[in-house]
């Protein structure tokens, strides 16, 4: 299906000095559920500062004070894939910024205590602990590439113009979060597009609920909330903030 003409929602692109906050929120929001504690899930913010980054460069990534989310539109396969090739050199320039002055600080406070052969280890152990995160976080993501591949399935044939949303952090702000939800909801609206999204928890899956959003079909993971006449979008009621971490 083609991808409406439509310009994403007016003043929610993110910029580019919000990334590292961003990267922040969603380490938090999607770290490996077995990384409890809030020091240790920080540890993934580099991965995700790559990921928001690559976001960002396919103007995909949203944000609204603390709150974030991407938002993907279809579009044919060849574009998708002339942007990973595009992206990819992007990508891999991003990871060596972010690992370089890890081992670089490490040899040297290894070198600083143990003279140079502490050094090499200690960059050494640092270059192997990078990689164990960055695998670890993978892994936990597989799940939701599999949940990905399903979406792409089912909405095959949905009728109209659709884009996905997905990666919805706010922090602790819950206001940020629903001003971001707002914004995007009466965007559709006004554009007579449908969304679709897979829930990363219970959690997000009843926000996603009060939104509008209902099962494309029966016990499928994947949501679906269809355009309204422009002028009636969702208006959360008062409740409590929303805590998304």
């Amino acid at each position: 299906m083609t991808a409406p003409a439509v310009a994403a929602p007016p003043g929610l692109l993110a910029p580019w000095r919000s990334l590292p906050r961003i990267a922040g929120a969603l380490a938090q929001a999607f770290a490996p559920a077995a990384a409890r504690p809030r020091w240790l899930r920080r540890l993934f913010a580099p991965f995700w500062l790559i990921e928001s980054g690559v976001q960002r460069c396919s103007g995909r990534m949203l944000c609204c004070g603390a709150a974030t989310l991407v938002l993907r539109r279809p579009q044919p396969w060849t574009r998708t894939a002339r942007q990973s090739v595009l992206l990819l050199p992007a990508a891999v320039a991003a990871f060596t910024a972010v690992l370089t002055p890890t081992a670089l600080a490490a040899a040297f406070i290894g070198g600083a205590v143990a003279g140079p052969d502490g050094g090499r280890w200690a960059m050494h152990g640092a270059l192997l602990s990078v990689a164990a995160l960055l695998l670890w976080q993978l892994a936990s993501l597989v799940r939701a590439t599999r949940v990905g591949a399903r979406l792409r399935r089912e909405v095959r044939n949905l009728r109209g113009p659709w884009a996905e949303v997905g990666s919805l952090a706010g922090g602790r702000d819950g206001q940020a979060t629903r001003d971001l939800v707002r914004a995007v909801l009466t965007w559709a609206d006004d554009n007579g597009i449908a969304l679709v999204a897979v829930a990363a928890d219970q959690r997000l899956a009843r926000l996603y609920g009060r939104a509008g959003f209902e099962p494309l079909s029966p016990a499928s993971p994947v949501l679906l909330r269809r355009p309204r006449p422009p002028g009636s979008s969702w208006r959360p009621a008062p409740q409590p903030a929303l805590q998304l971490m």
